[in-house]
């Protein structure tokens, strides 16, 4: 009798073989069609053109498993508006990072593509819901997810760093879920999260350090969005599937938002670090240089290959401090795990941005 669990583990193993043969055949038959191009008033970290292109094989996974869905578990409930919000907008994104990628598309086009895809997401209900003020959750939900998306693009800025990262924090989504006692109630999201986590994996092969192609915006972008969506809904309001989260005072609203803090401390360390760099030079906050998080590491003596290890190990941290503030038996412990996740939160970020500092004059 095939079960749900056997249609997963099938569709794991496809999307993964799928990831891996659109990046294999994309890098030897269209890598000069998408060798993207470094805006003149940009700084990369590396100036060799490879395609960047690996965020094709994202939406590939991510549709895959929408179909296998559809086709194989078509009977179980799921919520319609929402599914086609998560859908539309992960389109939305990714066709922003092709157009991006193919003709370098200016700052205030990506910001209005990304307003409209937090309207969509309000608009179908997925929206953050902390304060119990309307107006107040729905600004903060277009700062996440406008935010989110370019803090994911900015930190694409090293071989296999967002996409490990990446992974991890998806993986710490599903492991939200599953702690949550409500699989399958949450399936096509869970299926979402796998397609997209098994075409990062597919993609990390020719990513990692030497890597041979990159993600690209059309990659980064649409991890992005996905991560915005699957947090809002996960991280930041746990209640729309496990009610025993629901908030019942400002303690519980803090706890989520440490837990996101915590989940996303690698992005978000880098993004404002990079932010506080760039406008003390008076330079705008957009404009890509060689002074990320990432690229100090390296000034400080790490080998590039080991970064996005390092990442992965503190994003991996993180998620464990925030499933233990989300998920601990003892009640009593609820300040011991806040006083961990508030000193863990300051000591990643606090010592990056120490690095950061320290090796200015080899940006």
């Amino acid at each position: 009798m095939v079960t749900i669990y056997h249609v997963l583990i099938i569709s794991c193993c496809t999307s993964l073989v799928l990831s891996l043969l659109i990046n294999w055949f994309l890098l030897r038959y269209s890598s000069k069609r998408f060798a993207k191009d470094v805006p003149e008033n940009a700084t990369r970290w590396e100036m060799i053109h490879k395609p960047a292109m690996g965020g094709i094989s994202f939406l590939a996974g991510f549709i895959f498993m929408v179909l296998v869905f559809f086709l194989f578990l078509h009977d179980i409930q799921f919520d319609n508006i929402k599914t086609a919000g998560i859908i539309a907008c992960i389109g939305l994104a990714f066709t922003l990072g092709l157009y991006d990628d193919l003709r370098n598309a200016p700052v205030w086009t990506k910001f209005f593509v990304q307003f409209i895809i937090a309207l969509i997401l309000i608009a179908v209900g997925i929206n953050i819901n902390i304060t119990h003020n309307t107006v107040i959750d729905y600004i903060l939900t277009v700062l996440w997810i406008v935010g989110l998306c370019n803090s994911i693009n900015m930190l694409d800025n090293m071989d296999g760093v967002t996409a490990s990262v990446s992974t991890f924090i998806l993986c710490g989504i599903l492991l939200l879920i599953f702690a949550g006692n409500n699989f399958q109630d949450n399936i096509l999201n869970v299926m979402m999260i796998l397609g997209i986590i098994c075409s990062v994996l597919g993609f990390l092969r020719y990513n990692f350090h030497p890597s041979k192609m990159y993600m690209g915006d059309v990659g980064s972008l649409t991890l992005g969005c996905a991560l915005s969506i699957f947090s809002i809904i996960y991280i930041w309001n746990p209640d729309m599937y496990c009610p025993d989260l629901a908030f019942l005072d400002i303690k519980d609203a803090i706890r989520q938002t440490l837990c996101v803090g915590l989940i996303f401390i690698i992005p978000l360390s880098d993004t404002v670090t990079v932010f506080i760099k760039r406008l003390l030079k008076g330079k705008s906050p957009f404009v890509g240089d060689k002074g990320h998080t990432t690229h100090h590491l390296v000034y400080a003596g790490v080998h590039q290959k080991y970064v996005a290890i390092i990442y992965s190990l503190l994003t991996i941290g993180g998620i464990g401090l925030a499933m233990g503030l989300t998920y601990h038996l003892d009640r009593h412990l609820d300040w011991l795990f806040f006083i961990a996740g508030f000193v863990y939160c300051l000591a990643v970020f606090g010592t990056l941005f120490f690095i950061s500092m320290k090796n200015v004059d080899k940006e």
